[in-house]
């Protein structure tokens, strides 16, 4: 699918551990990207992504396979006001908006620090918690709050939930220091001077009263300017409605009065905050022009039905009066869509825990009868002679491939679902390169391939040494398998941040055409009935989605008929790195 919007967080601005991730939104809605590599954007930027849907911990996300920066000057779009009650649910997930709450609870955990919050002065179980990943926590400054402290917080919906049916767990995820503020006492002080400046421009308005010649022109004045407005606003499909300071309407178009199945007469004289279903404090606060930002609402028929709408109120200055305006668009068909996206991501949801648990049990099921097929295999190897060790042999190899692709297939399910663990130790690379080569010896001798190691004795690394020989084991296969005479060189090398890794060999190398299909799950460059190799073409796809989950990066060197080289460059990590969610960097056919 493809997604078009405007940039609200750039890459590596959220909180959370993945600096892979954007945030991209437009009028309707937003989700979550993760920008293809090379593609460069910064907040408040026009971008257009193609890539497919992938669903980890109750989010939706985009794994981007191209885009572009659209030309276009910048501009972020306002934030959300919601309530901590609205923000805990799936229907803004993926979008910018501000919720203000208050600090249930404040602690930390193994991937970083974490505020939780409740709606101020309500008993609701409801909350949204405000993640910080460790790396960024300088960053935001969470130790300037504490517990019971009423804030404010800028950021972009999300979800991380462990468990389905993934509705417990809500996130507002900010992007810098200035989205996180404390609230309290200065508002009400603020509110207080506000309403002494309302009074005082009340006594002013008994004064000009008294000035009767100059009331009439000023009236004159402002009657024709009306008349300018109300054409401009007849000539719009939202509703327009003109109010006093305290709601009284004076004045509405034709499109308000058909949203309401009534005549315009019939609108003037009643309050504006009547006609909505939301209390009528935030409508009044708006008007005074404390906020820019639209809030939905509902618009409240006399029959009692409601239809979704946007309320957006400003107050222009005409010579020296101000005139309040409230605009009202109807949401009905946004909501729709908005209803039919979230039906979409309940079914990708299912999808993927029916695909997890068919997984698991095929898993089991073909394990079994393959681990008692290499078993007899060994034992008819040791006690038969030939032809029948020979065929014993072929059983024993078959069977062990059979078992390389079914772990290919779990591994790379796991990985989508997010559920592969990572356990951090520390590993010493000469060991696990010996293991690889030892396993790979038979296939080498056959091919009387020489193998060359340079491997320091002190390389190591804080990996994961399972995952780590997954990787290497893959990359060695395919230089064996592509390989019919010449070398397989394997290097090693400890590095500043972690260790670099190279495997190259003398093989038929790889034809510029297939490279962008290198990484990506069941291709083959050679496929079909005829074609030379055996395989499912999972090695590569599952090396690169493991060498991403590590927090490293894979780069490919080759050229058709003289070989390929691999290099492979893995930090060190920590626990709380380890801990941090897996996602799926593509999706598995």
């Amino acid at each position: 699918m493809t997604v078009a919007g405007r940039v609200t967080a750039g890459r590596g601005r959220l909180a959370v551990s993945r600096p892979q991730l954007v945030a991209v939104q437009d009028r309707t809605a937003g989700i979550h990207v993760r920008l293809p590599d090379g593609l460069v954007v910064e907040r408040g930027d026009s971008l257009r992504v193609r890539g497919s849907l992938e669903h980890a911990y109750g989010l939706t996300r985009l794994r981007g396979a191209e885009g572009r920066v659209v030309e276009a000057g910048a501009r972020t779009p306002a934030p959300l006001p919601l309530t901590v009650n609205t923000a805990a649910g799936e229907q803004h997930e993926g979008r910018l908006a501000r919720v203000r709450g208050r600090i249930a609870e404040k602690g930390t955990n193994r991937g970083g620090d974490y505020l939780r919050l409740q709606a101020q002065g309500a008993a609701s179980p409801a909350q949204v918690e405000v993640f910080v990943a460790e790396r960024h926590g300088d960053r935001f400054g969470l130790d300037r709050f504490a517990e019971g402290d009423a804030v404010e917080v800028t950021g972009v919906v999300g979800q991380y939930d462990l468990e389905a049916p993934y509705d417990e767990y809500y996130q507002i995820e900010p992007r810098g220091r200035d989205d996180l503020a404390q609230v309290g006492w200065p508002s009400t002080y603020l509110r207080a001077a506000l309403l002494i400046l309302a009074g005082g421009g009340l006594v002013g308005g008994i004064v000009v009263i008294g000035l009767r010649a100059a009331v009439r022109r000023r009236t004159k004045e402002l009657e024709e300017r009306r008349a300018r407005f109300r054409r401009l606003a007849e000539a719009t499909l939202e509703g327009i409605a003109l109010h006093e300071a305290d709601g009284t309407i004076v004045d509405a178009n034709a499109s308000l009065a058909q949203m309401m199945e009534t005549d315009r007469e019939a609108l003037i004289g009643k309050d504006i905050t009547a006609l909505l279903a939301s209390a009528p404090s935030v409508h009044l606060d708006r008007a005074e022009g404390r906020t820019d930002a639209p809030v939905e609402t509902e618009l409240v028929h006399a029959d009692g039905t409601t239809t979704p709408v946007e309320v957006e109120t400003r107050t222009v200055t005409t010579g020296d009066e101000p005139v309040h305006v409230c605009a009202v668009r109807d949401l009905s068909k946004r909501k729709e869509w908005e209803d039919e996206m979230l039906r979409a991501k309940q079914e990708a949801e299912q999808a993927a825990r029916l695909k997890s648990t068919l997984i698991h049990n095929m898993s089991h099921e073909l394990r079994t009868p393959i681990t008692t097929i290499t078993g007899y295999a060994e034992v008819i190897m040791e006690e038969a002679e030939e032809p029948h060790r020979s065929f014993a042999l072929q059983i024993r190899e078959s069977g062990r491939r059979l078992s390389d692709t079914l772990q290919s297939v779990l591994d790379m399910a796991q990985i989508e679902s997010g559920t592969l663990e990572v356990t951090v130790q520390e590993v010493a690379v000469p060991s696990v390169v010996r293991d690889v080569v030892d396993r790979h010896a038979q296939a080498v001798e056959e091919k009387a391939l020489a193998v060359d190691l340079d491997v320091p004795e002190d390389c190591t690394v804080a990996t994961d040494r399972t995952l780590l020989y997954r990787i290497l084991n893959n990359l060695v296969q395919n230089a064996v398998k592509f390989t019919d005479d010449g070398t397989v060189r394997i290097r090693a090398e400890p590095v500043e941040f972690g260790v670099r890794i190279g495997v190259r060999d003398t093989g038929v190398g790889i034809a510029p055409a297939f490279r962008p299909d290198l990484f990506e799950p069941f291709k083959q460059e050679s496929e079909g009935v005829a074609r030379e190799y055996d395989g499912a073409g999972l090695g590569l796809a599952l090396t690169k989605r493991l060498v991403d989950l590590l927090g490293g990066a894979i780069e490919v060197d080759s050229a058709k008929g003289e070989g390929s080289a691999f290099t492979v460059e893995l930090p060190s990590l920590t626990e709380a790195e380890a801990s941090a969610p897996a996602v799926a960097e593509g999706p598995m056919n």
